[in-house]
């Protein structure tokens, strides 16, 4: 994920191919090591259990807040659908509090492509909470804003002191995934990293992605 490629993502995003995506990663984990073999047996079941019915890329429902996080993988552009109403909805349901940031601190989470430069067609949304994804596989370990990128960058440009921000990292985020093969390619990335790592002590997510559905 790059920041500053947004329009050039939508159109790549597009011509992906998921199952061609996941057969990849489940050849490269079965040639690594025997734990590989062990993670893709269990990935080639969820494959051929649950991805069936599956469509990409997934549809936005038309009055849900939704958000594309777009992943640069050697197979192509995928298309991360994050369903923002649900994240809000989830902030209600379990108290969580945000963090405080200095704008200065957060901005470079922002991503250029994501705030509308033209006042005219600015429609301020308040409804949802300004939130912040940050993920070893999904934003390379740094803070990426999923929502209110205009928020910060004003609150920025005006030199705030102080706003309000939601942050979410690695499994906290799991519900905002829209759609199961989001939910499944986060989850297939991260044991697919493990593996290459040989880091086999932290065990197979492919058991999470079950008990998540």
């Amino acid at each position: 994920m790059q920041h500053g490629k947004i329009e050039i993502y939508e159109k790549e995003s597009r011509d992906f191919n998921p199952f061609s995506h996941f057969h990849s990663r489940i050849q490269e984990m079965k040639n690594k090591s025997d734990y590989g073999m062990e993670v893709a047996r269990k990935w080639t079941e969820i494959v051929n259990e649950t991805m069936n019915s599956e469509t990409y890329p997934v549809i936005h429902p038309i009055g849900q807040e939704t958000f594309s996080l777009y992943a640069e993988f050697p197979t192509g552009v995928f298309e991360y659908a994050l369903d923002i109403d649900g994240g809000t909805a989830l902030i209600k349901d379990k108290g969580i509090k945000p963090v405080k940031f200095s704008p200065i601190n957060i901005i470079d989470s922002v991503d250029p492509d994501n705030i509308n430069k033209d006042p005219n067609r600015i429609k301020p949304n308040h409804k949802n909470p300004v939130m912040i994804l940050q993920s070893r596989y999904l934003t390379d370990n740094r803070p990426y804003c999923i929502n209110g990128n205009h928020r910060i960058f004003e609150a920025y440009r005006n030199s705030d002191q102080l706003i309000k921000v939601f942050v979410f990292k690695e499994l906290e985020f799991v519900p905002f995934f829209y759609d199961v093969l989001s939910k499944a390619t986060y989850f297939l990335e991260m044991d697919y990293v493990n593996v290459m790592a040989e880091q086999s002590e932290k065990g197979a997510f492919a058991y999470e992605f079950y008990r998540s559905l």
